[in-house]
């Protein structure tokens, strides 16, 4: 595993944002928790809301007083390959998880247990499936396990969900985004919920200069004064972006000058991502009014702000997990 190393950030900065009564639970919570050890692990440092939501947590919790590390597992392509699978399958997809398949999970989990040593931390918080068998796996000690479920896991495809499932009967308690996304007969008791979170002083949600905004809608290639619609998402078939445009080109019928933005990120844990990526250039045609943009081609988090800003519409045409960051993002 490796550690992730993020840039330092105050709470005090975040008190135009907050209530009193809750800055002041914030404050006293920490101080009671001062010195707490607290590991994260996931699957990747960048791309995607998992570390994007990271890369603002930790500080924060740092600046609570909290000993805070972030681990990446470190594996193969194929293991991606597979948790990919994975991820579809809770979500419901069809499919088959093999005894190859089986173990390549178990030996990715063993090598990265490895790197745990007992005493280390008294909370690990471990995100989505990637790593979810480090427990099965790992000499933790006495520290509290607690899984952190990142998709909608109530109608599973069966065979992956009680594959997974044995994993969760080591921990303590899981986090959902809503309860609701917790498949009955999970093997942990505890259930809690932790809904979608923004950073309001992110590029991605700060205000803008026009200056900054006139550079990011070049650099985004769309006309100003035309109206444009966007979805944010990643590349992923349960985001459903061929909907996108098979919507975008029942209204473009009507409204001759409507752009399309479709803006993704690709991360190291989705090799499927560069599939749907092709899939949606080869669907969209010589449309030249509809954008497919990722950060491989450097539109970062400033001209995500920049889209939804200028945009008449901003869609997230979800078939699972429901709100989104980036229905949040464009009502902030």
């Amino acid at each position: 595993m490796k550690t992730t190393q993020v840039q330092r950030k105050s709470l005090k900065d975040y008190e135009p944002f907050i209530e009193s009564d809750l800055l002041e639970n914030i404050l006293q919570l920490s101080s009671e928790l001062r010195g707490l050890r607290v590991l994260h692990v996931n699957a990747t440092s960048f791309g995607g809301g998992v570390a994007e939501i990271l890369h603002t947590l930790i500080p924060l919790m740092k600046d609570c007083g909290l000993t805070v590390d972030w681990k990446v597992i470190d594996a193969p392509s194929r293991f991606f390959d597979l948790t990919k699978r994975m991820h579809n399958a809770l979500q419901g997809k069809e499919d088959r998880l093999s005894d190859e398949d089986r173990n390549l999970f178990e030996n990715v989990s063993k090598d990265n247990a490895s790197f745990i040593k007992p005493g280390e931390y008294d909370i690990a918080v471990i995100h989505d499936p990637q790593p979810v068998g480090l427990p099965a796996f790992a000499d933790f000690g006495s520290c509290r396990l607690v899984w952190r479920c990142h998709i909608d896991t109530s109608s599973p495809n069966r065979v992956f969900w009680d594959y997974l499932n044995g994993f969760l009967s080591y921990y303590n308690a899981a986090i959902f985004t809503l309860k609701d996304y917790a498949k009955d007969g999970i093997s942990i008791d505890k259930i809690y919920e932790i809904p979608p979170s923004i950073d309001p002083l992110s590029n991605k949600n700060r205000e803008l200069s026009k200056e900054e905004m006139q550079q990011a809608l070049r650099k985004l290639g769309i006309e100003s004064g035309k109206p444009v619609i966007t979805q944010v998402s990643r590349f992923d078939p349960w985001k459903d972006p061929l909907g996108v445009v098979d919507a975008y080109r029942k209204l473009k019928e009507r409204f001759r000058e409507l752009q399309l933005l479709l803006i993704g990120s690709m991360a190291s844990d989705d090799p499927e991502g560069w599939k749907i990526y092709e899939d949606l250039l080869r669907y969209s045609g010589m449309d030249y009014d509809i954008k497919v943009l990722s950060n491989f081609q450097n539109i970062s988090d400033i001209e995500v702000n920049a889209a939804q800003r200028v945009s008449k519409v901003v869609l997230q045409k979800s078939l699972r997990e429901g709100f989104a960051l980036t229905v949040s993002e464009a009502m902030w």
